[in-house]
């Protein structure tokens, strides 16, 4: 009985001690545009989406957010074709900045981020 007593507490602390790593919250951002651009990105699904936003000041932008497991691929894209335009794209996980990036006067040109949502250690 002692026997069983005893490993059924060592295996309840052998679980206690396993770390989970739980969802994080990751938001893709795009600003500081002022001209349509191409938007492509990575959702919860591991799809690839694409989209075309109209930007008309520097005050617009636009967001997209999820939920995914550490581990989970993210990708985000932009392509702008103004040559008076630019864009700025940021990765957020849990609310700090994971990737981020930047394009002045480049039109015709992709400007991506992407990585892997680290674990938590």
């Amino acid at each position: 009985m002692k026997k069983l007593i005893l490993t059924v507490v060592v295996s309840l602390m052998l679980l206690a001690c396993e770390k989970e790593d739980a969802s994080v919250s990751v938001k893709y951002e795009v600003s500081n545009a002022t001209a349509g651009t191409q938007i492509a990105y990575r959702n919860a699904s591991a799809a690839l989406i694409s989209e075309w936003v109209e930007f008309e000041s520097l005050q617009d932008s636009w967001s997209h957010n999820m939920m995914l497991d550490p581990g989970a691929i993210v990708y985000l894209s932009a392509m702008y074709m103004d040559s008076a335009s630019s864009v700025k794209v940021r990765i957020l996980v849990d609310g700090k900045i994971y990737k981020e990036g930047s394009s002045n006067n480049e039109p015709e040109k992709y400007l991506t981020v992407s990585g892997t949502i680290p674990y938590n250690e």
